[in-house]
């Protein structure tokens, strides 16, 4: 642990000692600064890099510039967000506690430059989250957060330039599928060996492609069976604030709000369900007429899954069956645009990135269509 002493010199002015044990020499060191906020700063830098002296020294003149730190400055650009909810800014608060604590984070804005996040960089690809590496996604979704956090710092008129743009950050190479997708039958089949008071819930995910949180906030009157089109509105979706309770929110996104419609079988199967919630309570909810909790949940959605003999590394996840709903939609002739539509995607880029590949045959038929249109 390193200290601070005041040092009064013969002229009256003072100065600012931190001292603390070198670890790389085992020698008592110290090091004098102006100013009381500049001392402070050295002994978070001098703590987060275990007491070496070597590592320090390069970057002691950073530590003299003033103005916030770049957690600081990270949770500053968090408060003023205007868009994020409560249970995003915990999200961005764990990530600066997790992430940034370190030497970068300790570092004052104005002084970090693109070596400093590299290096930051290359700390990530070491640390490890359950004993796995972490992924490049992960790096890169905190690498935004940092970025974006410049960003306000440029605005505030705490630096001059964003030090992050132009990083090459770490690719994932990984070859492993991270979607699962069921045919018709095998996702039939899953639906099926959930317990019966459950199965028009496990028929709502697979009908609609909706999220989870979506389903489980549905209400009786945002069904409309009776119509033309029977549709089910999405206006609303679980979330959790920042003292990690549930609360009912806005969905995802902007186009989260949207209207899916629904197949005849499936309204047959919610019909009574629809008529017989009451005001207030939610269509799909527990026995106790509580709402259906993911965490929960997903031990009946185990025992589906071992019930269909899917293997203990290879099993499709609840989610998967949004994935599984995308796949037999595009199948059955979707467009692109129309499934980005109906999931609810806020860029159309995102359903792409994600199915594209599920439609092969694409390419041809935009051979045809472009042939046709042109033809004199």
């Amino acid at each position: 642990m390193a200290s601070i002493r005041e040092r009064r010199k013969a002229d009256g002015s003072v100065s600012y000692a931190v001292l603390w044990r070198d670890s790389d020499t085992q020698k008592q060191t110290s090091h004098n600064l102006p100013t009381m906020d500049a001392a402070k700063r050295l002994k978070r830098l001098i703590e987060a890099n275990g007491n070496s002296l070597s590592t320090v020294e390069q970057h002691l003149e950073k530590v003299e510039i003033g103005g916030p730190s770049v957690a600081e400055n990270m949770t500053r650009h968090v408060e003023l967000l205007t868009s994020a909810g409560p249970d995003q800014i915990k999200r961005y608060g764990a990530a600066i506690k997790n992430y940034f604590s370190g030497r970068l984070g300790k570092l004052p804005v104005a002084a970090v430059e693109h070596e400093d996040v590299v290096l930051w960089v290359k700390e990530m690809q070491r640390k490890t989250y359950q004993g796995k590496p972490l992924s490049p996604k992960t790096i890169a979704n905190h690498h935004g957060l940092l970025s974006a956090s410049m960003e306000t710092a440029v605005r505030l008129r705490r630096r001059t330039d964003n030090p992050c743009r132009g990083i090459k950050l770490p690719k994932d190479e990984s070859t492993e599928e991270k979607m699962y997708f069921m045919t018709a039958q095998a996702s039939l089949e899953i639906v099926n060996a959930h317990p019966e008071r459950y199965q028009v819930f496990m028929s709502c995910l697979r009908a609609t492609g909706a999220r989870f949180g979506e389903v489980t906030a549905f209400y009786a009157d945002d069904f409309s069976l009776d119509s033309e089109t029977p549709s089910v509105r999405v206006e609303r979706a679980w979330k959790r604030d920042e003292n990690n309770r549930f609360y009912i929110g806005p969905p995802k996104t902007k186009k989260s709000r949207r209207t899916i419609s629904l197949p005849p079988s499936f309204v047959r199967q919610v019909r009574p369900l629809v008529e017989a919630a009451t005001p207030g309570q939610h269509v799909f909810h527990t026995t106790y007429g509580g709402p259906i909790r993911h965490s929960t949940f997903w031990e009946f959605w185990d025992a589906a899954v071992k019930a269909r003999g899917y293997p203990e590394d290879d099993r499709p996840r609840i989610h998967d069956m949004r994935h599984t709903h995308a796949s037999l939609m595009l199948a059955g002739g979707m467009s692109i645009y129309e499934l980005s539509r109906r999931l609810g995607h806020e860029s159309i880029q995102t359903t792409i990135d994600r199915y594209s590949h599920l439609v092969p045959d694409a390419h041809f038929r935009a051979i045809d269509i472009a042939e046709k249109a042109l033809e004199a």
